[in-house]
């Protein structure tokens, strides 16, 4: 079985193309697929300008997510009983993920809990996903997951 955590961006080809959704749910219900989601990418939909977008971006991503604490905890950004508490190890990987800048801080929280969980982040974020590699997480875009289970873009 393949796990990985969805980066908020990553619902957006599941969401804009007839059939994905229901590939991705048929991998899922199949056991070759479970997709984690954290309350950060919740947090990031729900910024959606677009209530009709927003509502719809966040139902498919709970209805295909498990929603898992992150792998990290970091003051103003995580939410108690959502996060987990890290070891100095793990302060500095933080600290790489957000490569010194407070404004990639949910990126970060959200590539740690992809590598806590041993799991393939999901994002189409290129920075996010230069930094995840060099902690040692594997990372897919939606179309390379789409790929896997079957849905061609």
């Amino acid at each position: 079985m393949h796990r990985a955590v969805l980066d908020s961006n990553a619902i957006d080809p599941i969401a804009d193309n007839a059939g994905a959704y229901e590939a991705v749910r048929a991998a899922i219900d199949d056991g070759r697929l479970q997709l984690l989601c954290t309350h950060v990418s919740i947090d990031e939909l729900c910024e959606i300008p677009d209530v009709k977008r927003r509502a719809r971006l966040i139902l498919l991503l709970v209805a295909l997510g498990e929603l898992v604490s992150t792998g990290a905890v970091v003051n103003d950004h995580s939410k108690l009983n959502f996060c987990r508490l890290i070891d100095n190890d793990d302060v500095n990987v933080m600290a790489e993920l957000r490569s010194g800048n407070i404004r990639h801080t949910r990126d970060a929280l959200i590539a740690a809990t992809a590598r806590y969980e041993n799991a393939s982040l999901i994002t189409n974020e290129h920075r996010l996903t230069r930094r995840a590699r060099e902690q040692g997480i594997e990372v897919l875009t939606p179309r390379e997951l789409l790929d896997e289970v079957g849905f061609s873009v």
